[in-house]
């Protein structure tokens, strides 16, 4: 009978040492990271240090990332008990806007995650917007002037002012005011548009200039159908 608690004793503590010395990965920021406010088209970046809270040496594997805007470099894959390395994050903003939910897997031979997922956020943030998308120019008239309006909106903080624009279009006339517009407010487009001669319908497009130093230029598309004059 003793031998047999002796061998139950010593069976539980091998079993229990063999729990306790295991490698442990914290990501010390948290496991959801937000990367505030970005400006469209700009690159976020943020550091993280992971750190090995375990007693046993941690191996950092691949990390992945849940698209093609995030990108990832990690400075070392072993850690010793107690060692940090960095991961380094780089968020792409091109082709988003309002609110961005992405993350990342990080593998490793942590006991308690050997995939530990972290989630990042962020807003990205445009000077100005436009409603419709487009200048639609539906049914024209040959030789007829018709008008198209696009509502343009303040959405930064500071007063912005249009400057001018450029296209292929001829015929073509876009009018605005000449004055600065405050945060919040909008402003209409107004195109003016005499085509010469009847065409299917095609698009093309305007280049808007802007104050703004984020957005110094707006591309709005021109869509249009124009028939013989009756």
């Amino acid at each position: 009978m003793k031998n047999r608690t002796l061998v139950f004793l010593l069976s539980f503590s091998i079993g229990a040492a063999a729990a306790a010395a295991q490698p442990k990965l914290k990501v010390v920021e948290g496991l959801k990271i937000n990367l505030g406010r970005i400006d469209r088209g700009k690159l976020a970046t943020r550091q993280l240090t992971l750190k090995n809270i375990g007693n046993q040496k941690l191996n950092l594997g691949n990390v992945e990332v849940s698209c093609g805007c995030t990108g990832t470099v990690i400075s070392k894959k072993e850690l010793k008990p107690g060692d940090t390395t960095s991961l380094l994050i780089t968020f792409n903003s091109s082709g988003f806007i309002g609110p961005v939910h992405k993350s990342l897997t990080i593998s490793s031979n942590s006991a308690d995650a050997p995939s530990t997922v972290v989630d990042l956020s962020a807003i990205v943030i445009e000077d100005l917007s436009f409603s419709p998308a487009w200048f639609y120019f539906k049914d024209t008239e040959a030789g007829h002037k018709s008008t198209a309006v696009v509502k343009l909106k303040n959405e930064s903080t500071k007063d912005l002012m249009i400057t001018g624009f450029r296209t292929q279009l001829p015929r073509f006339m876009l009018k605005y005011p000449k004055k600065p517009f405050a945060p919040g407010s909008t402003l209409d487009l107004t195109a003016e548009f005499t085509p010469e001669d009847a065409m299917p319908v095609l698009g093309d497009g305007v280049f808007v200039t802007t104050s703004s130093q984020t957005q110094p230029e707006l591309y709005i598309r021109v869509i249009r159908s124009v028939k013989k004059l009756k």
